[in-house]
């Protein structure tokens, strides 16, 4: 079947991270909208999304028959998907999953576009995940570094789209309440005022004091990056819309000049250098950006570094796209 002839289908019209897809498969010309497909669950009325200029009907995903050749993208999760993913790789489509639907299966390779997507050849199954926003943009900073460390301690603040739109929304409502002289009303599935605040921990804490998040980032960074490195991972929320930051310690297995680090990361892939990078300098933007590299005071082989991106659109939606493009072209 030729690349023209194949459908891309996209799970979760809904999703905070949609429009950015749609938006990078429409400028890099990825497909044409003939073959896009968009389901959402039947629960849910969706209006018709508009693609190159073409309207396109959102269809119930509990009445879809999935088909041989389609890719189909996972945006959320719900028992619904769950049963889903089974009926797509049954009949011969790929799916990419990048809602944590199969967080936990090692049969479902873990695919980088960036660093291995070479491994789309060997899949164990027709089913492949993306990393976490969080993974994805650490594992691109350390990257370059990775035959050097020993271990790293991340410190991700992540910005209320990282919990979905009902956050955004959520979020959206509370500031206008409180700007105009009101109460907050507090979501009972974070528990916590979202507007004009800093989260330590936005999901139950387990018996290791870790969230499901935090053990899921270090589960994708060991993955992505190698078992040998030892990791840990604190996630807090910030009361930002859209961008991410992560400020890293890191202990490395030789000392290394500070400018031979510098340089081994303005050559890295999606890297970019900047003094004093903010996220607000990365929405938008598809690259990771780099600062604040210096030298730490707990050792010689310790250094510490900031990294911001775009969480939705770099690293979510455009790692989506990219593998989609190399599925619907060469598998």
């Amino acid at each position: 079947m030729s690349e023209a002839a194949r459908e891309l289908v996209i799970v979760g019209v809904d999703n905070a991270a949609f429009a950015p897809l749609l938006e990078i498969l429409e400028e890099r010309e990825i497909i044409t909208a003939e073959q896009l497909c968009l389901l959402e669950s039947e629960e849910r009325e969706v209006d018709p999304q508009v693609f190159a200029n073409r309207s396109i009907s959102v269809q119930a995903l509990e009445k879809f028959a999935f088909a041989e050749g389609q890719v189909v993208i996972l945006l959320d999760s719900s028992e619904a998907i769950n049963t889903a993913i089974t009926s797509a790789e049954n009949s011969g489509a790929w799916v990419v999953d990048a809602a944590n639907n199969t967080r936990g299966d090692e049969s479902v390779a873990l695919i980088h576009p960036a660093f291995n997507a070479a491994e789309l050849a060997s899949a164990e199954r027709r089913v492949v995940a993306v990393p976490s926003a969080g993974a994805a943009m650490v594992a691109e900073a350390l990257f370059p570094l990775a035959e050097n460390l020993q271990g790293v301690q991340v410190q991700l603040n992540q910005p209320v789209s990282a919990l979905g739109k009902a956050a955004i929304d959520a979020t959206a409502a509370q500031t206008a309440r409180m700007f105009s002289g009101q109460d907050a009303e507090v979501d009972p599935a974070i528990g916590h005022r979202l507007a004009f605040n800093q989260l330590s921990a936005s999901e139950a804490l387990l018996a290791s004091g870790h969230t499901l998040g935090e053990l899921t980032l270090i589960h994708d960074l060991r993955r992505l990056l190698g078992d040998n490195i030892a990791i840990d991972a604190s996630i807090n929320t910030v009361s930002v819309f859209h961008g991410q930051l992560a400020n890293l310690g890191i202990v490395l297995r030789e000392e290394a000049d500070l400018e031979k680090i510098r340089a081994l990361l303005a050559n890295g892939v999606r890297l970019q250098l900047a003094e004093q990078p903010s996220a607000e300098n990365a929405v938008g933007s598809d690259v990771t950006i780099i600062g604040r590299l210096r030298q730490s005071l707990l050792g010689k082989r310790q250094i510490n570094l900031c990294a911001v991106s775009d969480n939705l659109r770099k690293d979510v939606a455009m790692n989506c796209a990219q593998i989609a493009h190399l599925l619907l072209k060469n598998y």
